[in-house]
């Protein structure tokens, strides 16, 4: 058993030798000199190339799902290539770059959904005459909208629309109604 088994690793240290041989450059002679690895140093060998092939493959994996904006799956590939190179420089900073961008995603998609809810806030307290809250409710439009937006402007001007109602003391009975407690 003991034979089968220094056979079988004569044949793994060759076969590397003539992995190395061709993929290294290696002459016959410099060669030679491999036959005097040991079974742990293969072992080794093997581990650092596996190693090196998941750091490649989750890294182009990471790229990959980059480009295709999914950033939850470049993460988790980041994530893996930093296991398989643990302090990698480049894998550390994909990875903050992700999270980056998975924190700017969240916060934009909270902006839209405030914004969602506020027009709906306003078109309540227009339908209700409710003019305090309507202005309150564009005040916070204006700064969730881009300064560059049509309907920014829009929504200024129509702010000045809502003071005139407020200045005019139109259905002051009707305020706050639908801001609880006169706030949006």
């Amino acid at each position: 058993m003991a034979a089968i088994r220094h056979v079988g690793n004569i044949g793994i240290v060759l076969l590397l030798g003539i992995a190395l041989t061709g993929s290294m450059g290696l002459d016959h002679t410099q060669a030679k000199g491999l036959g005097s690895i040991s079974t742990d140093s293969v072992g080794e060998i093997g581990l650092k190339q596996n190693r090196a092939q998941t750091y490649r493959n989750a890294m182009l994996a990471g790229y990959s799902a980059t480009e295709r904006r999914d950033y939850h799956t470049a993460l988790i590939n980041f994530r893996r290539a930093l296991a398989a190179r643990p302090g990698d420089r480049y894998a550390t900073a994909a990875i903050r770059n992700m999270e980056t961008y998975i924190a700017r995603a969240r916060a934009e998609a909270a902006k839209q959904a405030e914004i969602i809810q506020r027009q709906e806030t306003l078109a309540a307290a227009v339908a209700a005459s409710d003019w305090a809250c309507a202005a309150a409710s564009v005040d916070r439009l204006v700064v969730l909208i881009p300064p560059d937006s049509a309907d920014r402007s829009r929504l200024i001007a129509y702010r000045g629309e809502l003071t005139g109602f407020i200045q005019a003391r139109t259905n002051l009975e009707q305020w706050s109604t639908i801001c609880p407690g006169g706030q949006v």
